[in-house]
């Protein structure tokens, strides 16, 4: 009778035992890297900031300044920097009528890729393009100006380096009234 009690008790052990084995044995698979999504398009802020400016809005600071990473449309980001990272952009109201949008470091931006994304999204054309030329101030800087009816928006793009000797472009986007 007492092999009756101590059958189930010993049993029960074992399996227990047993399955912490097994759970320890078996380690977690790897989560796979999630890509990066971000809702920041590029497109849209450039358009809305050109909207405003087009119905003579005063562009403040507390609605408009952004620092972060914009994307593409499909929540891509525009570039990679060189550390592998999702590029960062920073969105700057210089005064009422005027803001900024640039690549804070250096990365793999196709700048121009991305100046003929922004002109078609803002329904302009080479049409637009009122002149390209080398900034007499700043040697290496290329801009493109193009004429949105009221509003004027530029892309100054320059090579630059990064501290770890990597080679990339650095872009601002000058929207001014």
């Amino acid at each position: 009778m007492h092999y009756a009690i101590l059958f189930p008790i010993v049993f029960l052990i074992l399996v227990s035992c047993s399955r912490k084995e097994v759970s320890m044995q078996q380690p977690e698979a790897p989560q796979p890297d999630a890509p990066f999504y971000a809702d920041n398009d590029i497109a849209m802020t450039v358009c809305s900031i050109v909207d405003a400016l087009r119905v003579g809005e005063t562009l403040d600071s507390v609605d408009y300044n952004f620092r972060g990473v914009l994307t593409d449309g499909q929540g891509t980001p525009l570039y990679t920097d060189v550390e592998g990272a999702p590029g960062e952009w920073r969105v700057a109201v210089v005064d009422g009528s005027e803001a900024h949008i640039s690549n804070c470091r250096v990365g793999d931006l196709m700048a121009v890729d991305l100046r003929h994304y922004i002109v078609g999204a803002l329904g302009l054309n080479s049409a637009d393009l009122v002149t390209a030329y080398e900034n007499p101030d700043l040697e290496g800087q290329m801009i493109w100006l193009y004429d949105a009816g009221d509003v004027k928006v530029s892309f100054a793009e320059m090579e630059a380096e990064s501290p770890s000797g990597a080679e990339g472009s650095l872009l601002t986007i000058a929207l001014s009234k």
